[in-house]
């Protein structure tokens, strides 16, 4: 079962580099994007394989930006010009496996016919302020602080209680004049789809709908970027309402829920959990998922090994 592992990566060379290493089986492309701020060179001393590629075409990634959605479409992009078969599947580098290279290959060929991604409705996956933020207002970053930013109404089209936060956050230093004159300038933020959705970034396509998504980014490129680059997190909306926006005329799209396992619901820990030593029976009981996220093996390397001598 040919395979494309398309990876977002910024830190740890040595621990990508050994997922790579779990994940090859001979019918595996890996192509990697390094944030634009990253030296790729420990990178690529690290990892020296000819079937991965460290794609040229490079973001400087920050939360919650579109400039991730962007990383991911170059990845695409990359895997579409050196016209790959197989799954497409999108990972961080601090993903790794929890099955091995025979469950995963067998998983993938039992659902060959399917796309694996968490999808609901927008409406279902936040608050109301939340969504109204991330549909009809405009995302600005302030720095590239992670979560230093705020969703903002255009200063002409919304009423006197936004208008008077958006000079408050302008005369505080909040906002800059730079971005005060965006948002004087900026017209009514419309949908691009009449329903969006919303889930989980990551995601793997089958080698048909991956075609179908690729054409279609290409064809809608201008006006897709124009609308999600303002939008608040939008890796966790852009693909999933695309996907079901080409659904929609498409009952060939078969979708199932996503096979990385992430851990958001934990209390009393930062989240998404690190996962550790501790949490080995947790990850192996999860018989739907192929990976997980997220590691660091500068805080616990034992939970990898472990994993690896299942």
């Amino acid at each position: 079962m040919q395979k494309n592992y398309i990876i977002l990566a910024h830190r740890n060379p040595k621990q990508l580099a050994r997922m790579i290493d779990k994940l090859d089986d001979g019918q595996a492309y890996f192509y990697i994007h390094l944030d634009l701020r990253v030296k790729i060179d420990d990178f690529q001393k690290e990892i020296n394989k000819p079937n991965v590629f460290f794609i040229s075409k490079r973001e400087k990634c920050f939360w919650g930006d579109f400039s991730i959605v962007k990383a991911t479409l170059n990845l695409m992009e990359a895997v579409k010009n050196d016209n790959r078969k197989g799954f497409v599947i999108l990972m961080s580098g601090q993903d790794y496996p929890i099955k091995n290279q025979v469950e995963i290959n067998k998983f993938l060929s039992v659902n060959k016919d399917y796309n694996f991604i968490e999808i609901i409705p927008i409406e279902k996956k936040w608050k109301k302020k939340v969504v109204k933020d991330k549909i009809f207002h405009y995302h600005i970053l302030h720095s590239s602080k992670r979560s230093d930013s705020n969703s903002y109404a255009p200063f002409f089209h919304t009423n006197i209680k936004q208008k008077i936060r958006i000079l408050i956050h302008f005369l505080k230093g909040r906002l800059s004049f730079k971005n005060l004159k965006k948002l004087f300038q900026l017209p009514k933020r419309e949908p691009i789809f009449l329903k969006q959705y919303a889930g989980s970034q990551w995601w793997a396509f089958n080698e048909q709908t991956f075609q179908k998504m690729v054409f279609y980014l290409r064809e809608n490129k201008e006006n897709l970027e124009d609308y999600y680059k303002f939008t608040s997190s939008p890796d966790e909306i852009f693909f999933h309402s695309v996907l079901m926006h080409l659904q929609e005329s498409d009952v060939g799209i078969k979708i199932k829920p996503s096979v990385t396992y992430v851990n958001w619901d934990r209390k009393g820990c930062q989240l998404p959990v690190l996962f550790q030593s501790t949490d080995l029976q947790e990850l192996i009981q999860q018989e739907e998922k192929l990976f997980a996220r997220k590691f660091d093996v500068e805080i616990d390397s034992e939970i990898l090994d472990l994993l690896d001598d299942i």
